[in-house]
């Protein structure tokens, strides 16, 4: 796919506003074509247009042929560009075309705010815009993708143009797909993992031999990005999809709204060889996976994750489950997919601080599993944070196969995998004393396992330079190092919630050397409160 991208529109609808941020996402540059005219021609738009507009047009034709050789490109047309045949022949073949529309008053009032109305809208701006956009609405209908772009916040319209791009593979597409097995002997998967994979999601649902009929459960957040983009691709491949929203965040883990999905799956009559896709992050996978789980004992399942967290770690594995006000994960089961489907282009779409929690679980199974892994990511420190395909892809593979062979060599978490589990008793029980949804669940991770690397410092079991190494990665991608201002005595009372817990002892998940970790469970708790005060908010009081 090429990477060029031209954002056409009516004037006001943010064009230039939108352009330099959706490029700035991509990491791709932008030039607006009206200014480039200018800089080429050394006179205004509307001295060139006294001329005549057949002479602007085709200067605006021949300019826009020359920046359209370049690649990667995002263009800010302007809002007549789209008239001329031979502009829309190039743009179609050249790149994609994203149609922003607005509302007449958005458009008028953003016109007002910015200075004199342009010659085309003089008279009754009003009437003079509706006629322009009738006129025009047949050409912007030709644009592979139509976005909306009323919103007051022009940073959410170029998120909804990445994601839109992203669903239909239109970022441009990896070298090469990741194919990376799960053998388990029941239930063997596939987790593929390629740049541009969600514009083919609908050919692997089809190879998977499924009846052609899914129900596509996602949030409300994802939905808005990706939904529309997500179902045209499955139409391709002749999946008819039937969308089942749930609200954002973790509170919907719950049995209410478990319920609401069996609801929604049983009234449309879906049937036991019929898939259940997550389309969405950590939440929506645990949730939509034990409803497939357990909805006619057990449908079809197919992760689509969206989040860095979702790709690296919660899709794969077959934990899925819903949270108890004592604690995470609480009711749940273990259900394997038919496949997992990562695309990291979707990543583009997230906010930064999702972005970051993501490198919670990367830093865990490099602290303890992976010692050349903790090695490239101090080596690429200043680079972490970075979405560039030739790094994230890699990194997002090297996970999933950490996590793949773990799963495959203990499926249910009788020996090994276990060990997945550094930094998540402190992080979960922070997760449910800060009431689910204030910490991301990888700062909480973070946190945790900025505690476990103390205790096992404090054990003699790491040297001071593990503990410093951990908390150099964890700042160089912005995470929290300090505990939420609740009394350590509350944090270590639902550590005793922890799965992993026998006899009332917790066992710990504790690192050993850079990738290599054990578990124990006669850690003082008098030691654990004490690390937890070390950590502990400025000022705050122990509880009693």
């Amino acid at each position: 796919m090429k990477q060029r991208l031209f954002l056409v529109g009516l004037t006001g609808s943010g064009k230039t506003t939108v352009a330099p941020l959706v490029a700035a996402r991509l990491g791709w540059p932008w030039v607006d074509l009206d200014q480039e005219i200018e800089a080429r021609t050394g006179e205004s738009i509307p001295e060139i247009f006294a001329r005549g507009v057949a002479e602007f047009r085709r200067i605006e034709a021949d300019v826009l042929a020359e920046i359209a050789a370049r690649e990667p490109l995002v263009v800010a047309t302007g809002g007549g560009a789209i008239l001329e045949e031979r502009n829309r022949a190039l743009m179609r073949s050249a790149g994609t075309t994203v149609a922003l529309d607005v509302a007449p008053e958005t458009a008028i009032a953003r016109i007002t705010a910015r200075g004199p109305f342009p010659p085309l809208l003089v008279g009754d701006p009003v009437a003079r815009w509706h006629a322009l956009r009738a006129d025009r609405a047949p050409f912007y209908a030709e644009a592979d993708v139509l976005i909306d772009a009323n919103h007051a916040d022009p940073n959410w319209t170029a998120t909804r143009i990445v994601a839109a791009l992203a669903a239909r593979g239109r970022l441009g597409a990896a070298a090469s797909v990741q194919a990376i097995p799960v053998p388990l002997p029941q239930t063997p998967y596939t987790i593929t993992v390629g740049w541009g994979a969600l514009g083919q999601l609908g050919a692997h649902i089809a190879a998977l031999g499924l009846p052609p009929r899914v129900a596509l459960i996602t949030d409300a957040t994802v939905a808005d990005l990706f939904l529309a983009g997500i179902t045209a691709a499955l139409q391709q491949a002749g999946i008819t999809a039937q969308p089942i929203v749930i609200p954002a965040g973790e509170a919907s883990k719950s049995l209410t709204h478990l319920g609401a999905l069996y609801d929604a799956l049983s009234a449309a009559r879906f049937e036991r060889g019929e898939a259940i896709v997550a389309l969405g992050g950590g939440v929506v996978g645990d949730l939509a996976g034990f409803a497939a789980a357990t909805y006619l004992r057990g449908v079809p399942l197919i992760h689509v994750p969206t989040t860095l967290l979702a790709q690296v770690d919660a899709s794969i594995g077959g934990k899925t489950g819903i949270n108890h006000s004592t604690a995470k994960n609480a009711i749940g089961a273990f259900y394997q997919p038919r496949a997992v489907i990562s695309d990291p282009a979707a990543l583009l779409a997230l906010d930064a601080r999702l972005v970051r929690e993501g490198w919670g679980e990367i830093v865990k199974y490099a602290a303890v599993l992976d010692a050349d892994l903790f090695a490239q990511l101090e080596a690429h420190a200043d680079d972490l944070l970075s979405l560039a395909p030739a790094w994230i892809t890699p990194i997002i593979a090297r996970c999933a196969a950490i996590k793949a062979a773990i799963v495959s060599a203990d499926e249910r978490e009788a020996g090994p995998r276990i060990l997945l589990n550094y930094g998540h008793t402190i992080g979960h029980a922070l997760e449910a004393v800060t009431g689910y949804g204030t910490l991301l669940h990888g700062e909480a991770v973070f946190l945790g396992m900025a505690v476990t690397a103390r205790l096992a410092l404090r054990l003699g079991m790491v040297a001071p330079d593990f503990v410093a190494r951990q908390d150099a990665l964890a700042r160089a991608v912005g995470a929290p190092h300090v505990l939420p201002p609740i009394a350590p005595e509350v944090i270590f009372a639902a550590t005793r919630h922890d799965k992993k817990a026998r006899g009332g002892r917790v066992r710990w998940v504790l690192p050993t050397a850079i990738g290599s970790a054990t578990t124990r469970a006669d850690v003082p708790d008098e030691l654990v409160l004490a690390v937890l005060r070390e950590l502990a908010a400025p000022g705050l009081p122990a509880e009693g």
